[in-house]
């Protein structure tokens, strides 16, 4: 750990992402806002060059004074997701705090660039929501989910991650593995019956108006 940086601290959200992150020559941190990941990254090791992306200057300017300490570490680019930024391989991209639709369309956009995304490259997303569509997303264009973590914030706020890596090969996946999580319905990991609790209350409201829903929840016992 470098000297000068053994205050950083990162939320459960965060420290989750970043528990995640497998070894990788550089991480990619899209919507960086507080460069605070990519900062933790450099600091413990997790890789050795850390890429970070925010839309909006004012977020990239506190990701830069974040990451100044590394300087010849690092690069932060004003930019839309992962445009201009040239995906290789040996790379974790992470896509962290933001809503399952505009997460599609960031990796969308990077399927259909002339460079594209090399199979084998990992990815972990954190949805804030749109969970069923980000999933749908994935399966429909080769992004195999590899691992799913539930993550609890003030005893009340949920979160999912998820480590994916790009395959291109489609797969199926049911109405309830796209809801709730493939691997999260298999393995059951840690905070799983409060997570599973939690659903039950948010299903109930979108049964009302989602026939999917509506029958995920009449066979919910199968989940506990």
């Amino acid at each position: 750990m470098m000297s000068g940086v053994e205050d950083i601290s990162l939320s459960p959200r965060l420290q989750a992402v970043a528990d995640m992150i497998p070894g990788s020559s550089t991480v990619v941190d899209v919507g960086s806002d507080h460069g605070l990941l990519g900062s933790y990254c450099l600091s413990f090791g997790l890789c050795r060059y850390v890429i970070a992306t925010d839309i909006h200057e004012g977020p990239a300017m506190r990701t830069l004074e974040q990451l100044k300490a590394f300087k010849d570490r690092c690069e932060v680019k004003v930019t839309d997701g992962l445009t201009g930024v040239e995906l290789k391989e040996d790379m974790t991209v992470v896509i962290a705090g933001m809503g399952g639709l505009e997460i599609c369309k960031i990796l969308k956009n990077a399927l259909s660039s002339e460079r594209s995304v090399p199979k084998g490259m990992k990815i972990i997303l954190q949805p804030q929501k749109s969970h069923y569509e980000l999933r749908a997303f994935l399966s429909a264009n080769g992004f195999a989910i590899l691992k799913e973590r539930i993550v609890i914030e003030k005893d009340r706020f949920f979160y999912t991650v998820i480590l994916v890596e790009y395959t291109g090969d489609a797969y199926e996946l049911s109405d309830d593995e796209k809801y709730l999580g493939p691997v999260i319905l298999k393995d059951r990991p840690e905070n799983y019956g409060e997570y599973i609790a939690h659903e039950k209350k948010v299903f109930g409201k979108r049964a009302l108006g989602d026939p999917k829903c509506a029958q995920i929840l009449k066979n919910w016992e199968k989940y506990l």
